[in-house]
């Protein structure tokens, strides 16, 4: 890699992406010290030495209504990003999930001059696929991190850079694994144990509108069936999100936890999770968990009618089974989630499985190093010809 000075703009949306944003940025300043990075992002990329020009703050939103109800600040934040990259020398625009938004920041970019390098492909193999089109022309080149969707993209007239999911380095050979199995399936055998049970809501507002008022009488549900077992139930509040907010949705018994997934995960031994990241950390941990989800009527209806794929986990998508159950809208139900979680208790054959399952998935999301990977990759595609000038800056 050659001696690179210069500017990239990174635009990340949600609270997933911010971590990730934040994780790229040390594997590029780590390369390039003196590196300027300016982006739209949240706290973990501030903390990172980030140059903020919008914080992405409320834009995190799914569903057709709540988007709606989001658009002033989804126009701010178009009106601060559009400014910026007009003022600002920038070399490398990179988009990071949030295809939202981001399919406006990479046309833009494009429409500029810019040269756009997207990490985290939008999910068009799930809906959408007709999108393809607009965006090929939109994105220099494509950073993927499921098994399957390199073939996808590069089939549509993509340049595609094959990451690897970055939750390998989060979940790799330094996690405690074996020994958080181990203490698990003690648990599981000693009725005496205390059950740890986790609560894992998302990380967006209206999740937590639609999911908590669930997760408290499911949690009630479960301690009726567990006849004096001593229980602990422990809520994970996601970065950005309001611990006051999800303690005020749940029993005062709940400990509330804002420790990051792969520190909570080795406590756990049964969760309930909301649909998302937190599901595949979950997989990738070994938890045994049930996944549950709801939106609004119209967005579900929309959805139902759009979506293509037959399952919302992301465990379940890249191994092609139902590993864990789906508890989608109507079937989210406080009675049946209990009774499928203490499934898990009386089946240890099942629990065997599903830890097998585990590990092929561990595989299947490809080793560690997907950000000092992608840091190459991104000095190398702004060291191809025609984007260096003869200062040797960046162009």
């Amino acid at each position: 890699m050659a001696n690179t000075t210069g500017h990239i703009f990174l635009s990340c949306g949600e609270a997933s992406g911010d971590r990730y944003g934040a994780e790229l940025v040390s594997a590029l300043r780590a390369l390039v010290p003196d590196l300027r990075i300016s982006a739209l992002g949240g706290k973990g990329l501030r903390e990172a030495g980030v140059e903020i020009i919008h914080s992405a703050e409320g834009l995190g939103v799914m569903g057709f209504t709540d988007v709606l109800r989001a658009l002033p600040a989804i126009r701010s934040a178009r009106q601060d990003v559009s400014r910026f990259l007009k003022q600002e020398q920038v070399d490398l625009v990179v988009p990071l999930d949030f295809p939202g938004f981001n399919g406006w920041v990479a046309g833009h970019a494009k429409s500029l001059g810019l040269p756009v390098f997207w990490l985290i492909a939008p999910q068009l193999w799930a809906w959408g696929g007709w999108r393809a089109g607009k965006l090929v022309k939109r994105i220099d080149r494509l950073g993927t991190i499921l098994p399957f969707e390199t073939e996808f993209f590069s089939r549509r007239g993509f340049s595609v850079f094959p990451m690897g999911h970055p939750l390998s380095d989060v979940y790799g050979p330094d996690f405690p694994l074996r020994g958080s199995r181990q203490r698990r399936e003690a648990a599981f055998q000693d009725r005496s144990a205390v059950l740890t049970v986790g609560l894992l809501p998302g990380s967006r507002r209206q999740e937590l509108r639609r999911l908590l008022p669930i997760l408290k009488v499911t949690v009630q549900v479960l301690s009726a069936h567990l006849q004096g077992r001593p229980l602990r139930l422990i809520a994970s509040v996601a970065p950005g999100m309001d611990d006051r907010e999800v303690a005020l949705g749940l029993d005062s018994q709940v400990e509330i936890s804002p420790a990051p997934l792969s520190e909570l995960l080795p406590e756990l031994d049964l969760a309930l999770v909301c649909s998302g990241t937190a599901s595949l950390e979950c997989a990738l941990a070994g938890v045994p968990h049930e996944i549950v989800y709801r939106t609004g009527r119209l967005d579900y209806a929309l959805a139902r009618r759009l979506v293509k794929v037959p399952y919302i986990g992301l465990a379940n998508l890249i191994l092609d089974e139902a590993i864990v159950r789906e508890h989608v809208q109507e079937q989210a139900l406080p009675l049946p989630l209990a009774r499928s979680l203490l499934r898990w208790l009386g089946s240890p054959e099942r629990r065997e499985a599903y830890y097998g399952a585990c590990d092929r998935l561990r595989s299947l999301c490809g080793p560690p190093g997907v950000w000092a990977r992608t840091a190459d990759e991104i000095f190398d595609f702004l060291d191809s010809p025609g984007r260096r000038a003869s200062d040797g800056s960046v162009r």
